[in-house]
């Protein structure tokens, strides 16, 4: 997989294949005889600071309903099967790399010309249910496989303006929902009632995650803070600025390990008091699950921020020190991975940068970008091997997703998804099933 680099930051360029969004029914329609002489696609590839190559492959009719796939004007294209597609480019030094369609597509309105756009999407534990949260406050839950008879898909408006988050508890059978308006709720997911709503932000409510079973919930907002709340009372239960009050953007929640660094001492503490500062006699009483837990902080000011949920302090923040290209650029995603010891962050101009959680003092292992899109959201597989190599899915507002794999060494590109036409990708979430799901401006809800 051929990379380059240059003066942005020292940030490794990825090379970037896309495929014609709509092969899957090109090579339907070749099957059927509709097209006899066959039809072309078209394949684009690129790396940074050398010519795109804009190749096509015909596709015609073969023996027994297949068909076959030639490549030309310097790009190859390879049938797998089930949608699977390999590609490369020569000429830009750019190996086989794996081109998925999705596997099953949901909410799709042929007839709907102005899509209603997706802002926040989830996908329940049990995989049973999706749900999807819209710029008029609205949030719909469908069943991923539709039953004949089944009862009409239940819509509602428990928000005044655009849904940022939405997360199912881990019972499947209510979500979590955060809005533009400043507000959050505790929806049903079977019939949408609501029976609370948390307020305390002073301004949008940008991001939310689920602690255990869900007795206590983190929101992030643009007011700067991180809030813990007791979902039973709906009453915040601490308030958690980070530096500056910057906007917190998007946050990531996840289990301590021993190689982060210890929280910061409160404001005149001294060495002999740490140990009770830190205790967990400290806690709330209203507080489940929160003693050894870290929630990662994306901020608009370009940096991150590590809180430990124990003291409810800082234990982190990532350097101030612009890249070589300029200032740094508001992170609009983040994750953590503890069982690989990762964390990622992306940002406006469509930098992912990887830091080690056992050096983040060294600063990061390594950025990387395709172009300038920004990075939407960000997903890591999760694996059952600690010694297995990361992989990461990035969802981009080119519309363009794709997985890397992300080790100590340089990044590399695994795999392409295809099947959007342009528009931006909001959403990215890794089923229970290790499924792929993606959602965006297109109002579709796509399965890889």
């Amino acid at each position: 997989m051929s990379t380059t680099t240059n003066a942005y930051a020292d940030t490794i360029h990825l090379p970037q294949v896309t495929l014609q969004h709509d092969i899957q029914t090109v090579i339907d329609d070749v099957r059927q005889g509709i097209t006899s002489e066959g039809e072309d696609v078209w394949i684009s590839c690129y790396l940074n600071g050398r010519p795109s190559v804009h190749g096509k492959a015909k596709i015609s009719p073969a023996s027994e309903g297949e068909v076959s796939i030639e490549g030309r004007e310097g790009v190859q294209l390879k049938r797998i099967g089930g949608g699977v597609y390999s590609a490369a480019c020569p000429s830009l030094d750019i190996g086989e790399t794996i081109l998925k369609s999705p596997k099953a597509t949901l909410g799709e309105v042929k007839s709907q010309q102005i899509p209603k756009a997706i802002h926040s999407f989830d996908i329940s534990p049990n995989n049973k249910l999706y749900a999807t949260g819209h710029e008029d406050g609205s949030i719909v839950v469908s069943p991923i496989t539709s039953t004949p008879g089944a009862p009409t898909t239940p819509t509602s408006r428990p928000h005044l303006s655009t849904i940022l988050s939405l997360k199912f508890f881990p019972s499947s059978e209510v979500i979590l929902a955060s809005s533009l308006d400043m507000s959050l709720s505790i929806i049903s997911a079977i019939d949408l009632s609501v029976p609370r709503q948390l307020k305390g932000h002073s301004r949008a409510v940008t991001d939310t995650a689920i602690i255990e079973k869900g007795r206590n919930v983190l929101s992030s907002g643009r007011d700067g803070a991180v809030r813990l709340w007791d979902v039973g009372s709906g009453k915040s239960i601490r308030l958690m600025p980070v530096e500056t009050f910057s906007p917190v953007l998007k946050i990531s929640l996840g289990e301590t390990t021993p190689d982060l660094p210890s929280p910061s001492p409160p404001e005149g503490a001294t060495e002999a008091s740490m140990d009770a500062h830190q205790a967990p006699s400290g806690l709330d009483p209203r507080e489940v699950g929160t003693n050894d837990k870290v929630v990662c902080c994306a901020m608009q000011n370009g940096r991150f921020t590590i809180l430990d949920l124990r003291s409810k302090r800082t234990s982190f923040t990532s350097s101030n020190s612009p890249p070589s290209a300029g200032k740094l650029s508001a992170l609009h995603s983040i994750a953590y991975a503890p069982s690989h010891q990762l964390i990622g962050t992306g940002s406006l101009d469509g930098v992912v940068t990887m830091y080690d959680t056992r050096s983040l003092s060294n600063g990061p292992l390594y950025s990387f970008r395709r172009n300038g899109a920004c990075i939407e959201d960000l997903a890591f597989i999760s694996t059952s091997s600690p010694n297995s190599t990361a992989e990461l899915v990035v969802a981009t507002e080119d519309g363009l997703p794709y997985k890397v794999r992300v080790g100590p060494e340089n990044p590399e590109v695994v795999e392409e998804y295809v099947g959007n036409d342009c528009d931006a990708v909001r959403v990215v979430k890794v089923g229970a099933d290790g499924a792929i799901w993606t959602a965006g401006d297109d109002g579709v809800v796509r399965r890889y």
